[in-house]
């Protein structure tokens, strides 16, 4: 039996062996209980959650439906104001008593007859001729299309609108 305590101290010895170390994140876990039992103990601060910000949705152009004019809107008008929403005519022709103003687009031509108006100074628009510009669609053409379209590539799209709106 005297081989019993050395048998006994060397088995305890190998089993010692064989057990896990603490690791590093068991450490950290007895650390946060150990934290977390003295911050119990003590009465904390309470702390609301951070209020959360609306998010904004994305910030997007406001697309106008477009409205299309009656070509005749221009009628009634000045050459100040025809002059002024079209710019210089691409021809101006007098046939007295009537002064024709030709404003050529990409796929038509505008043709706007003044006339003197009803105090007999200033002339205004009484008609207006709207024909393609080749011979595949001289006749065969959407005026109305073609005057709106002109009005676009101009710029004048806003002047005319609230006057007479199809």
């Amino acid at each position: 039996m005297k081989w019993f305590p050395t048998v006994c101290v060397l088995l305890i010895g190998g089993l010692s062996a064989c057990a896990q170390a603490p690791t590093a994140s068991k450490l950290e876990t007895e650390k946060t209980k150990a934290t977390a039992s003295a911050a119990s103990s003590k009465p904390a601060a309470v702390q609301s959650p951070a209020p959360k910000v609306p998010q904004k949705p994305p910030a997007v152009a406001a697309i106008k439906p477009r409205i299309m004019l009656e070509p005749t809107v221009v009628v009634g008008k000045t050459t100040m104001e025809i002059q002024q929403a079209f710019g210089n005519p691409n021809l101006r022709r007098q046939d007295s008593p009537a002064e024709v103003w030709q404003y050529l687009a990409r796929d038509c031509a505008l043709h706007l007859f003044f006339y003197p108006g009803t105090s007999g100074e200033a002339l205004v628009v009484r008609h207006i001729a709207i024909n393609g510009r080749s011979i595949d669609n001289f006749s065969d053409l959407d005026r109305k299309q073609c005057f709106n379209d002109h009005l676009k590539a101009v710029g004048a799209e806003e002047v005319f609108i609230g006057k007479k709106v199809s």
